[in-house]
């Protein structure tokens, strides 16, 4: 029996992109290419043809990534469904809570913009240097692919330090993340987030020596986020003198950045069963709009939204901006 093969890849999930549905079962699409606003399936959208297939590494089951994909997403999507979407307070267990961050970030690692990186080799010579050991003819792409075949098979932290196929550069990336940064989750009040393909999108701190991420915004519906923060918005670090200017940069603040409560099974070591409890918070309209806009200023193909009149403040209010990219001038038209 012939085996079907999936040639659509999405670089975000399709459980994510369904919450976004209206009620006749599509999104509402703004095509940039064509500055035309479109009714779409998710089929359609944020996914490339191919864009995982690889005959090298995997030259009987060229669609081995994909579908190790699809296996980590149904994990996910079970977790998000039962416990996080639709609840006021969220109860992680210390498992789960790790599964679910190695997903979060692997999603920055699959994106379409990373792809690209890969592909065309923009990278600065002493990244280039450290992953020719890796890839030591410069087909960066192809080793891209064999660190996200690595990636999908792992659900824990000590799966990621002890791979031999995963380069340092990438499980300091992780280990960064899961050290560096909290997670909150709120609800918008007031409108509603939309989502582009730059996913997640990121509130940063620019500096010399490179862009230190302050936020990283992953919506999970029109009225639900997930928010990783920066360890320096936790308030025993809000008066360190290195901290100060970010912390009173950044636009994300008040009941977005609060900690979760954390339930230690025994004091003093790490145990699986550890339990994480999020209470939701609610951030409003001005909070929305300001988070979409950092997600309208980075789109580069497209953004999909469930409701016309929930995201039209926020056009609006990033088009009258003067410190942005682009212009969304055309589907500001064709929504009001």
């Amino acid at each position: 029996m012939v085996k079907h093969e999936a040639r659509k890849h999405h670089y975000i999930p399709r459980f994510i992109l369904k919450n976004f549905n209206d009620d006749n079962g599509q999104v509402n699409y703004w095509n940039i290419e064509k500055s035309q606003l479109e009714k779409r399936n998710i089929k359609s959208v944020f996914m490339n043809r191919d864009m995982y297939r690889d005959e090298l590494l995997n030259q009987n089951d060229p669609t081995q990534i994909e579908s190790k994909f699809s296996v980590f997403e149904s994990e996910i999507a079970e977790l998000v469904s039962n416990k996080i979407l639709n609840k006021n307070e969220i109860i992680l267990t210390r498992s789960e809570l790790e599964k679910l961050r190695i997903f979060t970030t692997l999603l920055s690692f699959r994106s379409n913009s990373r792809m690209d990186q890969y592909k065309n080799n923009k990278f600065d010579e002493s990244t280039r240097t450290i992953l020719l050991q890796f890839q030591a003819d410069g087909n960066f792409e192809e080793l891209w692919k064999r660190e996200l075949d690595s990636l999908a098979s792992c659900r824990t932290y000590r799966d990621i330090d002890k791979s031999n196929v995963i380069d340092p550069i990438i499980k300091q990336d992780f280990m960064n993340d899961i050290m560096g940064y909290y997670m909150t989750i709120v609800d918008a009040r007031g409108g509603e987030f939309l989502l582009s393909d730059i996913y997640p999108t990121l509130e940063i701190f620019p500096t010399i020596f490179g862009d230190i991420h302050m936020h990283i915004l992953f919506p999970l519906s029109p009225t639900r986020m997930l928010i990783l923060n920066h360890i320096m918005f936790k308030k025993e670090n809000e008066n360190n003198q290195m901290f100060v200017p970010m912390i009173k940069l950044s636009q994300i603040k008040g009941d977005a950045i609060i900690p979760p409560s954390n339930k230690y099974k025994t004091y003093g070591e790490i145990n699986l069963d550890d339990e994480f409890i999020y209470k939701v918070r609610e951030i409003y309209a001005s909070d929305v709009e300001y988070i979409n806009a950092l997600f309208l200023n980075e789109t580069k193909v497209g953004i999909i939204f469930r409701d016309k009149e929930r995201v039209t403040n926020s056009i609006v209010a990033f088009n009258r901006r003067k410190d942005i990219k682009q212009f969304f001038k055309k589907l500001e038209e064709q929504i009001s």
